[in-house]
């Protein structure tokens, strides 16, 4: 895993490695600081991580067009944003480039944290989180707690054992975050099949953890039949 810090303040570039290099989590893994105009995008793994700053000196969208060029590079590599302003283009941003996180400079105290909270879910890959929005506000949840999501006209509703959360995200996009434990059911439906505890042929329904189940169309149970089969039948 290699963790790239692409910021024009050397000295904050400095500090934000040694944060990294003191993170249990990074032991042993390369560490790279580069500025805006000698950084390189060849090669990029689905691993990666990019620290970058929003801002270069004057040009206050460097960052995001650099994001973008890591986009086309790789599609999975991890972005976080790094901003002396909180509200700097988020809503812009998460759309187009799916962030793994944003941090606000200084990078100390609850930000800090943030930054520990980050590097221990990527570490510990189960607990890989998403950011979710809804409303005006973001939420982190882990991935391995999502039970089902699903459409609903233009709303997209996201399931977890305790909570819901309707989000703005479309269902494409969601899914594009979720890995192969999510198998779409339905127009509209996926569920997390590691949340799955039994399958009814009869009707197609599946039953989720929580009690909740889920319709699986003729085509979907066509498509998933090895894997549903591997449920307990009822």
């Amino acid at each position: 895993m290699r963790y790239i810090i692409v910021d024009d303040d050397k000295f904050f570039s400095e500090t934000m490695s040694s944060l990294l290099v003191g993170a249990p989590e990074t032991e042993d893994a390369e560490i790279r600081r580069h500025g805006f105009d000698d950084v390189e995008l060849s090669g990029i793994e689905d691993d990666d991580v990019f620290f970058l700053d929003i801002a270069d000196g004057s040009d206050e969208n460097a960052g995001i067009r650099l994001a973008r060029r890591i986009r086309d590079e790789n599609d999975r590599a991890h972005i976080v944003f790094i901003t002396s302003y909180e509200s700097k283009a988020r809503d812009t941003i998460t759309g187009l480039i799916r962030p793994s996180g944003f941090l606000v400079k200084p990078i100390c105290g609850v930000e800090e944290e943030k930054l520990r909270v980050f590097l221990k879910l990527l570490h510990e890959k189960d607990n890989r989180a998403i950011s979710l929005k809804s409303g005006t506000k973001y939420f982190d949840v882990a991935v391995r707690d999502i039970i089902y999501i699903r459409k609903t006209d233009r709303k997209t509703s996201v399931y977890t054992e305790n909570s819901f959360y309707q989000v703005r995200q479309t269902f494409v996009k969601i899914l594009k975050e979720l890995d192969d434990d999510f198998i779409v059911v339905d127009k509209g439906a996926a569920v997390n099949i590691k949340k799955a505890r039994a399958y009814e042929p009869a009707t197609r329904l599946i039953h989720m953890e929580g009690g909740v189940t889920v319709y699986c169309s003729r085509d979907r149970a066509k498509m998933h039949r090895d894997i549903l089969n591997r449920l307990e039948v009822i």
